[in-house]
């Protein structure tokens, strides 16, 4: 899926004219328009070191276009081309997203990322749904942006919450209606945000499992139902006050689909 920033003093040609910048993208590309999102951010020129940006004006925008997967240099040029095309003279680079970053589209038309603070290492290799309780397991911090100090005081709590992205779904598999649990009709549909599946719209999974301790920059823990080379994109300890408040319900089925899970 790609992602377009855009930054001008210049304000937004518009919703159409961006719209039209998604749908040649996306027809170089071969994929759905709707599958190119596009940002506007109008700036101040004093306020970025730019020599083109300190005249009088017009000025061309810059910018970054992201996307998930690798193109070949034809295809960067054929969108670049059809970028300037849209937009006349822009400075566009093209990059690819790190694995397991998420490219997520905010209420505000603006994209947030979600970059990973570490990785799932060991523990199980392959997704299947049960028996998560006894599988131990390494959430590995990355060394270019954390030291030690992060997780300093982790090891006085029994227990984390961890979030993570289910980056094995592909985007074509996710739903945003209703199914039957892992598929199985003996249990009634339920919709996307009544369970707890994995094939979800954000992909975004949270975890609570039992720590071990701390190495360096090594969580270990047991019971985290996230396998090897899962994105983390969040660690906080479990604290028993942000337990439930008052009496829990929940319908039959879940408790069977959870009676084996751990």
């Amino acid at each position: 899926m790609p992602v377009i920033a855009l930054l001008s003093p210049e304000p937004s040609p518009g919703r159409s004219a961006l719209g039209r910048l998604a749908a040649a993208v996306t027809g170089v590309l071969g994929i759905p328009a709707e599958d190119c999102w596009v940002t506007w951010q109008q700036i101040d020129p004093d306020a970025v070191h730019r020599p083109e940006w300190q005249g009088s004006g017009p000025y061309s925008p810059v910018g970054f276009l992201t996307c998930e997967e690798s193109w070949s240099s034809e295809t960067v040029e054929l969108l670049l081309r059809a970028v300037r095309e849209e937009l006349g003279e822009v400075s566009l680079a093209v990059r690819r997203g790190d694995p397991g970053e998420l490219l997520i589209r905010g209420n505000a038309a603006a994209d947030v990322v979600a970059r990973p603070v570490g990785r799932v290492v060991g523990g199980r290799g392959e997704v299947y749904d049960d028996a998560w309780g006894e599988v131990s397991a390494v959430i590995r911090l990355d060394g270019a942006r954390f030291t030690e100090d992060a997780l300093a005081g982790l090891d006085a709590f029994s227990h984390l919450e961890v979030v993570y992205h289910f980056d094995r779904v592909p985007p074509e598999k996710i739903e945003t209606g209703a199914r039957h649990p892992r598929g199985n009709t003996d249990w009634p549909r339920a919709g996307i945000f009544a369970q707890r599946g994995k094939n979800r719209p954000n992909r975004i999974g949270v975890s609570r499992c039992r720590l071990v301790g701390t190495e360096g920059l090594d969580v270990h823990v047991t019971g985290l139902d996230a396998v090897d080379g899962t994105p983390v994109l969040d660690i906080k300890p479990y604290m028993a006050e942000f337990g439930p408040i008052g009496e829990v319900t929940q319908p039959a089925w879940a408790t069977e689909i959870m009676r084996r899970y751990y």
